[in-house]
């Protein structure tokens, strides 16, 4: 019989630019192992490219801010939100998905928001993430198509007002 392993603790800490090659690395397998049950190796290749590009995330933290969730001294998973309220980043390694890392991060991400006075949060969410912005009280606004060379890649407007 498999007994399931008790989740590690988490740590979450600020994200900083300095992050940027582990995120990059952990955006890459959450992408081609995490995503693998809904979207293509074609979709996932033009999304996350054919191989980690730390290089290319060098300012892709500047203007935001942004919690990263560690266990065991390494990143399990990293969001960010912007003055405006938009999550652009929410992304947690497919070793640690359904641990509580998603949760844990969201909602001290939702508490920066409330301090940066954003009045409602938006995202774009992926068909893997758009379950899980339902659960944490998202509403799903209209399916966005991107087009990335060739490719057809399908995510979600998503929204949640704060109120006061």
């Amino acid at each position: 019989m498999f007994v399931k392993a008790p989740p590690m603790p988490i740590h979450l800490r600020d994200l900083t630019p300095i992050d940027t090659n582990e995120a990059a690395l952990l955006f890459f397998a959450a992408v081609h192992r995490g995503t693998a049950d809904v979207y293509s190796a074609a979709q996932r290749e033009a999304w996350a490219g054919k191989a980690p590009a730390p290089k290319a995330w060098e300012k892709r933290f500047d203007g935001v801010s942004g919690v990263v969730a560690e266990s065991s001294g390494g990143m399990i998973g990293f969001m960010t939100i912007d003055a405006s309220g938009l999550i652009d980043l929410a992304f947690v390694h497919p070793d640690h998905t359904k641990t509580g890392v998603g949760r844990s991060m969201y909602h001290a991400v939702e508490i920066r928001a409330r301090v940066l006075g954003a009045p409602r949060l938006r995202t774009f969410a992926s068909e893997q993430a758009k379950p899980f912005f339902i659960r944490m009280g998202w509403t799903v606004g209209a399916p966005n198509t991107v087009i990335k060379g060739k490719v057809t890649l399908q995510n979600y407007k998503m929204f949640k007002s704060l109120p006061d």
